[in-house]
């Protein structure tokens, strides 16, 4: 099982967005920090605000935000929203074809495996994820917002 690289992306800009609530943040902020490329960030930046979990601020003091409480944001729910399909076989894609779809078995066992992938994700929200935010902020070499405000 993979993620794509959009939705790793995703929870990544979620994180660092979660580790600074007290005040909007720079794409090029985040895309600095995690080295890593402005323009897909960008584009990720967008979808996660058609998504609802950021909002964009416009402006001198703008950026973007969490729009959700950390411990609103399921991680399920967001690989569910950032992945464009979980196709494993060739027998589970839209209109896939193969010659031993009738009686093959691969599909059930794949869909399990998928079913038990997605469900370790969906037993985690983004608060889970930064509960040790003093040790992310100190790798991203940022100044993590403190716990009350979390």
């Amino acid at each position: 099982m993979r993620l794509t690289l959009q939705t790793d992306y995703a929870l990544r800009m979620l994180m660092y967005l979660a580790l600074r609530q007290d005040r909007p943040c720079r794409v090029t902020d985040v895309a600095l920090d995690y080295g890593i490329s402005h323009n897909h960030l960008l584009k990720v930046a967008l979808r996660l605000g058609r998504l609802g979990y950021v909002t964009t601020l416009r402006g001198r003091t703008g950026g973007i935000a969490l729009a959700r409480r950390p411990e609103d944001v399921n991680l399920g729910e967001v690989v569910r929203s950032m992945e464009d399909g979980f196709a494993l076989t060739e027998c589970m894609r839209d209109g896939g074809q193969c010659a031993i779809s009738p009686a093959c078995r691969l599909k059930h066992i794949a869909s399990n495996a998928l079913e038990a992938f997605l469900a370790v994700f969906d037993s985690f929200t983004l608060a889970d994820i930064v509960e040790n935010r003093s040790e992310l902020a100190e790798l991203l070499e940022i100044s993590p917002v403190s716990e009350k405000v979390a």
